[in-house]
């Protein structure tokens, strides 16, 4: 993920497409009552619109333009009626790993760079880590038990602080913005990695299913790495939005 962000734009932009195919499938698996001869043309739209986000983006082009796959969903929504993975495909994969890619053009008329969703990434997965190793550590305080057995306050805790110190890391090292904005930043991933994880957990529960697949060794499922940052994404798109109004 790190080497293709850095490698530029096309590169971060197939493991986007990679990463939605992929879940796709996996959502076929959680939805199979949804698995007609269609499933995949559902998944077209959230397709259109990852491919559509690099002209877009590059060239400067009207963000309106990425609305025409959604009017192609509502359109076959209309016509073989509205489906689970046909609204989680678009609304829970495809528009936030659109809205993860275009953090390299965070900066307005800015050509690609690759530091916000470097950082933000990193942060994601610095507080996954610590959350999980606080936990097995020190935590004794459930979090959700429904949900996820698993999670605890401690582990809560743990991984926001850590959040924290890899968002001073980073301000340290880069420099770019104030302390503030990373700080407000790592909060942000902080919590809505919680949520993201929490979302998915309940669709496992409802299928009774641990991971949403085995692709990735100690992981589970594409799914299962993810989730978080399809919560993750829109929330620091629309920080940043905020900070760029403000300055």
């Amino acid at each position: 993920m790190a080497g293709t962000i850095l490698l530029g734009a096309v590169p971060f932009l197939g493991v986007m497409l990679l990463v939605y195919i992929l879940g796709m499938r996996e959502l076929f698996a959680l939805f199979p009552q949804d698995n007609s001869s269609y499933r995949w043309i559902s998944a077209l739209p959230g397709f259109v619109m990852l491919i559509m986000a690099y002209p877009v983006l590059t060239f400067h082009w009207n963000y309106f333009l990425l609305g025409l796959p959604i009017a192609l969903w509502l359109i076959y929504s209309l016509m073989k009626g509205l489906e689970s993975v046909s609204a989680l495909s678009l609304f829970w994969l495809a528009i936030p790993l659109v809205f993860f890619f275009s953090l390299g053009w965070i900066e307005v008329n800015s050509s690609y760079q690759p530091q916000v969703p470097l950082s933000v990434i990193s942060l994601l997965w610095i507080n996954d880590t610590f959350a999980y190793v606080t936990g097995n550590l020190i935590g004794k305080h459930k979090l959700t038990p429904r949900l996820s057995p698993g999670k605890t306050w401690e582990g809560l805790m743990g991984g926001f602080l850590f959040t924290l110190l890899g968002g001073w890391i980073i301000f340290s090292i880069t420099g770019a913005y104030n302390l503030g904005i990373w700080l407000a930043l790592s909060s942000l991933i902080s919590a809505m990695s919680l949520w993201g994880d929490l979302f998915e957990s309940g669709l496992k529960r409802k299928k009774s299913l641990k991971n949403s697949g085995e692709i990735l060794p100690g992981h589970g499922g594409i799914l299962d790495r993810f989730d978080s940052l399809f919560f993750v994404a829109p929330g620091v798109w629309l920080l940043f939005q905020i900070i760029n109004v403000l300055r």
